[in-house]
């Protein structure tokens, strides 16, 4: 009698054993993958917790701070529209980056956390000045434009009606005697 064995070729058990083992490699690397993804997230989600007093405290902040951890490959903390927390280059380094029309920028990179939040802070507190200045410029315009819009008095108005009646009057009275000579 042959076993099961000896009807295989002698390459075939090897794949099959080879296959079996990368399939179990690729699944650990998945798997440290995804724990080192997890790790990341748990740092970041713990920065934002730090994080989450800080601006709560400042009644400016709330209306355009809105600190929101987004997973993915690599999970991001989101500071503001433009400025995120990354865990970069490796798990233990947290980097603060902004995004502008240049491109991406790393503005700090520490392993300290302590550290990190500091820096948002000081972050968050240089982008409220500035947003304090573009408010106070706007409102100067504002001001200014509405002052340019509104300075015709009723007298003026009034001049320029009567004036724009009376040029029309007098066309439409040219008009008519013109008309009147070619015809008569």
């Amino acid at each position: 009698m042959v076993s099961p064995r000896s009807t295989r070729l002698p390459g075939e058990q090897g794949l099959n054993g080879a296959l079996r083992q990368a399939r179990l490699a690729e699944a650990a690397h998945f798997e440290a993958v995804l724990e080192i993804r997890d790790a990341q997230t748990l740092r970041l989600q713990v920065l934002k917790d730090d994080l989450v007093p800080i601006v709560a405290g400042g009644s400016a902040a709330t209306s355009f701070i809105d600190l929101a951890l987004v997973p993915g490959d690599p999970p991001r903390l989101w500071v503001d529209l433009i400025t995120s927390v990354v865990m970069a280059p490796d798990p233990r380094t947290y980097r603060l980056v902004q995004d502008s029309p240049a491109g991406r920028q790393t503005l700090f990179e520490t392993a300290d956390r302590a550290e990190m939040v500091e820096r948002v802070t000081q972050h968050i507190a240089h982008r409220l000045v500035a947003r304090e200045r573009e408010m106070t410029a706007v409102s100067t315009l504002a001001a200014d434009s509405k002052a340019a819009i509104t300075g015709y008095s009723t007298g003026a108005l009034i001049l320029a009606w009567v004036s724009g009646f009376s040029v029309g009057a007098l066309a439409l009275f040219v008009a008519g005697i013109l008309i009147s000579r070619l015809i008569g």
